[in-house]
């Protein structure tokens, strides 16, 4: 991570769970973190808490769903850090939705967080990038095992296909950035059920091992640490015993 320290990394969704935990251990490795989220006081007890760290954490309040506050808020963290280096995007939601019970809503908060707002944020970040003279950015993508099947659990269709979607949105971008020669990285972490307020609201009944959000800031240090010439395009983390079955009650 030598040669990240004093470097400015994004983490969205930083107000808890496994956005928080990457911020702090991002924060720990001696960058200069923007932590973005929508509840600031969440924010603001990060930043404390940080603030004996090697590096510096600052936070700003963003909403990814809204992209005039996107535009506004990486303009200010340049301003406030200097360039982006490292982009995580983590924001996401995971609210069950039924696809024939209208009663349940859309989904459409869903995509808006999960894909839109990964799209709109990796937009700007690489431009800024490009502005700045940052080929050897790095751009993670925080997926999902549900980015790569169908889970077995009720109303989790639209989560799913959000997260399908990443997985195709990651490759996509890799591509794109090698055929114009960026040495950019980008790469999708995958992890299995993660204990965060939000897995356990929705899965909190079932028997499951979880991983802790710290396994996942592990998982973006490993990535982040590898030689400037290797790309880690896909990981996925599981706690031992997961299985698909486990899902099924």
């Amino acid at each position: 991570m030598e040669r990240w320290i004093g470097r400015v990394a994004v983490v969205t969704g930083a107000s808890s769970g496994i956005g928080e935990s990457v911020a702090k251990e991002l924060t720990k490795q001696g960058m200069k973190v923007a932590a973005l989220a929508r509840r600031v006081d969440r924010l603001q007890a990060l930043e404390e808490e940080c603030s004996n760290f090697e590096g510096s954490l600052k936070s700003y309040k963003c909403d990814v769903t809204n992209e005039d506050e996107i535009v506004s808020v990486i303009k200010e963290i340049v301003d406030d850090l200097g360039p982006i280096s490292a982009l995580v995007n983590n924001a996401g939601m995971a609210t069950p939705h039924a696809l024939t019970d209208t009663s349940m809503g859309s989904g459409r908060e869903i995509f808006d967080t999960n894909v839109i707002g990964v799209i709109i944020m990796t937009q700007n970040v690489i431009e800024q990038m490009k502005s700045n003279n940052i080929d050897d950015g790095h751009i993670i993508n925080i997926n999902s095992m549900a980015g790569h099947t169908v889970l077995p659990i009720k109303f989790m269709s639209n989560y799913c296909a959000s997260k399908n979607a990443v997985t195709i949105l990651t490759e996509s971008l890799k591509n794109e950035l090698a055929s114009l020669k960026s040495k950019i990285r980008v790469t999708s972490i995958s992890p299995g059920i993660v204990k965060t307020a939000l897995s356990e609201a929705a899965l909190g009944h079932l028997p499951l091992p979880f991983l802790l959000p710290q396994d996942v800031a592990d998982a973006i240090v490993y990535a982040l640490s590898a030689r400037p010439d290797i790309n880690i395009s896909e990981l996925t983390i599981q706690p031992v015993g997961e299985t698909m079955m486990s899902f099924c009650d």
